[in-house]
């Protein structure tokens, strides 16, 4: 893989910084981009330029300032590599307050560091160590040397006429409107990748707006906010109001079951695939709104107990009429369509995970799994366990 490649890949995967550092006006247009308070030397080209020459070879370096923001820096050979910057702790109110204290920086907003700070995801070192040696191995990287370095915590002289505004609020919240747009654009267009990326940069940088972001129920707030975003988009796509409905109610549902934060992320991230799956499929095939909100449904019940009653009770229609509507536009009676709806669920997860037939058969909707392997050689003449290992053997041989 290339460097390129591999750096916008990680980038995408974990929605943090890894940018390559070439020459001078990219080492400058990165500090500009992060620096935030004199106190923050390594974000000053002349002194990052000066650090970066004395480094060795073959040494991921990582490094902390006096705002706990951490930066890494690969260098290896003539490969250099700046990832941030990242955290690596919490900071609620009262402990901003006391990096205030101890550094007497009475100049400096909580609203505006809380906002800066919502800018960078929050990492495990050992992640982001692991980021790293990822990065190099796939460009053909040995391992190298991990070295930690934290800032003196000394008064750095401020620089005469600094004085501290509203400007960098300002510039966050301005930064925030545009990622919304684009993140809206991307559901609209039915991009899924593209709004999910949008959608990892938007989620650090609402998070300065609530004391509660590190809480539960600021994260339920902060999917709430999320989940009218998306509807918004899907409504001017087109996507009708019922279908909307469906989707945004069932994952409102799955968000009051979640305990963790990291569990509705993956929820918010689940939903906007969900929307954005709908916007190209009823684009791409113009059924009506009637029936189209039959598809959703099942595609959001599909490992439930759905049943032509139930789909033309949802709708308001009697069986009969149903049936016929359904086959008419798709081609196929619902019976069918779920069915072959399930048997695609069940590819992809025999592809894309280890878990059991039995497993595999509860998770699209079929709770004995002697009648799921029937049902699956019906549909594909293999076993399950027939088609994931022909997968493998493929795959391998590729």
């Amino acid at each position: 893989m290339e460097l390129n490649e591999a750096c916008s890949f990680l980038n995408a995967l974990t929605g943090t910084p890894v940018q390559i550092i070439s020459s001078s006006r990219l080492l400058t247009s990165f500090c500009d981009r992060h620096f935030f308070h004199p106190l923050q030397k390594q974000f000053t080209a002349p002194f990052l330029k000066e650090l970066i020459s004395e480094l060795q070879d073959n040494t991921i370096n990582f490094y902390q300032d006096l705002l706990l923001i951490h930066i890494a820096i690969i260098k290896a050979e003539k490969l250099l590599v700046i990832l941030g910057p990242f955290l690596t702790r919490e900071m609620n109110e009262a402990d901003m307050t006391l990096l205030k204290q101890r550094y007497e920086l009475d100049e400096m907003s909580i609203t505006d560091f809380r906002a800066y700070r919502a800018n960078y995801r929050l990492f495990n070192e050992g992640d982001v160590l692991h980021i790293c040696r990822t990065l190099l191995n796939s460009v053909g990287y040995d391992s190298t040397n991990f070295h930690r370095i934290d800032f003196k915590a000394e008064r750095q002289e401020q620089s005469k006429g600094w004085e501290y505004s509203k400007l960098n609020y300002e510039t966050i919240v301005n930064e925030r409107y545009r990622i919304e747009e684009e993140f809206m654009e991307q559901v609209y267009l039915g991009d899924a990748n593209g709004a999910i990326a949008s959608y990892r940069l938007l989620h650090n940088n609402v998070k300065y707006m609530t004391n509660v972001g590190g809480t539960p129920d600021g994260s339920r707030i902060s999917s709430g906010i999320t989940r009218a975003t998306v509807r918004v988009a899907a409504m001017n796509a087109g996507l009708p109001p019922v279908v909307i409905d469906q989707i945004s109610g069932e994952s409102s549902r799955r968000i009051t079951q979640c305990q963790t934060r990291e569990e509705m992320y993956r929820e918010n991230e689940r939903m906007i695939n969900r929307f954005t799956e709908a916007i190209r499929s009823y684009r791409k095939e113009k059924y009506s709104p009637a029936i189209f909100q039959a598809i959703s449904f099942m595609e959001t019940h599909y490992n439930e107990a759905v049943t032509v009653e139930k789909g033309a009770q949802h709708l308001g229609l009697s069986v009969s009429s149903y049936i016929n509507r359904f086959k008419k536009e798709t081609g196929k009676t619902p019976n069918a369509y779920l069915f072959d709806l399930r048997i695609t669920k069940a590819k992809r997860l025999l592809r894309t995970t280890q878990y059991s037939i039995q497993q595999i058969a509860e998770d699209v909707g079929i709770f004995d799994a002697n009648y799921f392997v029937k049902y699956f050689r019906k549909a594909t003449c293999k076993t399950p366990s027939a088609y994931r290992n022909g997968y493998y053997n493929k795959t391998a041989s590729k």
